[in-house]
């Protein structure tokens, strides 16, 4: 049977649109027009039957549907990419590298020209899941893991360690001057607070947690809004939509910028952090070995 499946130029184009949350960019990166991004987006978007990106003069960001939608897409895409540089890799180097949507983007992929540099030239390549059993694989080299440790059959090299903090956008602050930036854990209101959560159990900082704390009791979970990934989450804070849980490491961007402001006291459980945690396949290849140098400095 035929698969029902909308034209590849317009998957293509959304999922860079999405990465970049640029049309422009997009199309630099497609080598091809921007009204062509937009019109293989509209597409995209006629197919579904639905709106994938909330747009404001030339600024898009992506809703509730292009969130879901990227997500399913940017996964589908790493995995062909992964299974089609297996036939390739009899010709290229290849480093494959499992992280978390979230940490694959705000992390890695900003200083992928520096770990390129690091690795030798050789390719380097993401397979994103939220699922660390996906990098259990002959696949994977590296991958990106948030816990305590303790990986069986694995080389682990801390990262970072977890230290937390409230973030807000400066017009946030503005429009809700009840909000003491000093004091959050006193002032702030349910009704304002964006979550990740933690649904895979890995022990991720959650508005629970916070409260805890702080000694104080948490609202209840209807009173929150849920948001799927880490970094729709910060979008949705840097537009100004509420306030949010941030973590040093993923939201210094934002922050070096002066797009999101960190409020009240940071809290560091440094039980707890972002592991590099290396596989038998890749342990003793030159390429991987400087890799992890670099990498864990």
């Amino acid at each position: 049977m035929r698969r029902h499946l909308p034209p590849m130029n317009a998957i293509r184009a959304f999922e860079a649109a999405a990465r970049h949350g640029n049309f422009t960019r997009a199309a630099e990166e497609l080598g091809v027009a921007q009204p062509a991004v937009t019109r293989h987006v509209t597409i995209l978007e006629n197919w579904l039957g639905s709106a994938l990106f909330v747009r404001s003069g030339n600024a898009v960001r992506l809703n509730a549907e292009g969130t879901l939608a990227s997500e399913q897409i940017t996964a589908t895409l790493d995995r062909l990419e992964i299974a089609l540089g297996q036939i390739a890799a009899r010709r290229h180097r290849e480093i494959v590298i499992g992280a978390s949507f979230g940490m694959t983007h705000l992390w890695l992929m900003p200083q992928v020209t520096a770990m390129r540099g690091a690795a030798q030239g050789a390719v380097i390549n993401f397979l994103t899941s939220d699922h660390y059993s996906d990098f259990d694989t002959g696949q994977v080299d590296f991958s990106i893991r948030f816990g305590a440790g303790g990986w069986p059959g694995a080389r682990e090299d801390l990262l970072f360690t977890e230290t937390t903090h409230v973030i807000a956008a400066p017009a946030f602050l503005d429009a809700h001057p009840e909000l003491d930036p000093e004091r959050p854990e006193e002032t702030l209101d349910p009704a304002w607070l964006l979550e990740h959560g933690d649904p895979y159990n890995y022990g991720w900082m959650t508005w629970e947690r916070w409260f805890a704390h702080h000694g104080r009791p948490s609202p209840p979970a209807m009173e929150r809004t849920d948001v799927l990934n880490f970094p729709s989450l910060l979008d949705m804070v840097r537009c100004g939509e509420g306030v949010a849980l941030g973590y040093v490491g993923l939201d210094d961007a934002l922050v070096a910028s002066g797009e999101v402001i960190r409020l009240g006291k940071p809290i560091g459980r440094p039980e707890l952090g972002y592991y590099l945690v290396s596989h038998e396949r890749g342990a003793h290849e030159r390429a991987c070995q400087e890799l992890r140098s670099y990498l864990v400095g």
